[in-house]
């Protein structure tokens, strides 16, 4: 053991100087100071938390800017459509009662407007894929095309839909004035041939964690962060299967689940979301 003593530092020197009175204030001021900045983020994480549930319960139509080049991004809102003064109201020839934010909030329910034709509005929620599969044949055999009116839900589902029309050689559209967003393109992406109508607006963002509870807390985050790597795969993997360009995945990956990158109609083209149907021997 050494009796050497190491001379007290700066600080350490100042603070021996102050009066006891004056040290104490000095700790306890910032003992406060760390409390209160704690109780900040605290209560900023919760202020987040709170508008995070109520974006994704929202029901009442948001009113919204068209996109343009440059300008694309848009909050999402996984049980409501965009409106504007420049938007009309989607249409889908024989569909009973509007395309409204109450249709395309639900779970996705299936109907044969035409012989046909099918219409598929509202959320893909798990079990839609079963579903889809169920209607297909039952009420809705022999038919051949699919219109979407959907603001997503289970990547999973919308995954196995789009390859059950593949399968099934179905086209696929989304309706003039239309909503298909987060994992709806990747059921459009199904299609044989696919359109979008005028002013549809189709639109992507990240993969989240379909772990997640209503409160926002994430399960292992380990485990949540595998699943979402493994989603995002598919999703690519998808794409590359469907004919889409797999780039449409980078703009996807940049948009925060909390927004939707909605695609210029030259984007539907190049990144090919739409397509003719295939030519013979193609």
């Amino acid at each position: 053991m050494s009796d050497v003593h190491e001379a007290p530092g700066r600080w350490e020197r100042w603070l021996l100087s102050r009066p006891d009175g004056a040290a104490l204030r000095i700790v306890f001021l910032g003992v406060v100071a760390l409390a209160g900045t704690l109780l900040a983020q605290d209560i900023l994480h919760v202020a987040g938390r709170t508008a995070d549930a109520d974006r994704t319960r929202r029901t009442e139509p948001l009113p919204l800017s068209r996109p343009v080049p440059g300008d694309q991004i848009r909050p999402y809102l996984p049980r409501a459509i965009p409106v504007g003064p420049d938007r009309g109201v989607p249409v889908i020839p024989g569909f009973e009662g509007p395309l409204d934010t109450d249709a395309t909030g639900r779970r996705m329910r299936f109907v044969r407007t035409e012989p046909s034709v099918i219409a598929a509005v509202g959320r893909i929620d798990r079990g839609t894929a079963d579903d889809l599969r169920r209607f297909l044949d039952g009420d809705g055999k022999g038919a051949a095309a699919l219109v979407l009116q959907s603001p997503g839900g289970s990547v999973t589902d919308a995954i196995e839909m789009a390859r059950l029309l593949r399968e099934r050689s179905f086209s696929t559209s989304v309706p003039a004035d239309g909503y298909c967003a987060s994992a709806c393109p990747l059921v459009l992406a199904g299609g044989t041939a696919r359109e979008a109508g005028e002013g549809a607006w189709i639109g992507v963002h990240q993969v989240y964690a379909a772990g997640e509870t209503p409160t926002g807390a994430m399960r292992d985050l380990d485990r949540s962060i595998a699943e979402i790597q493994s989603t995002s795969a598919a999703c690519q993997q998808l794409l590359l299967d469907m004919g889409v360009d797999p780039q449409l995945w980078i703009k996807a990956m940049q948009t925060p689940a909390a927004e939707l990158y909605v695609l210029t109609r030259d984007e539907l083209a190049s990144f090919r979301v739409v397509a003719a149907p295939p030519t013979e021997g193609s």
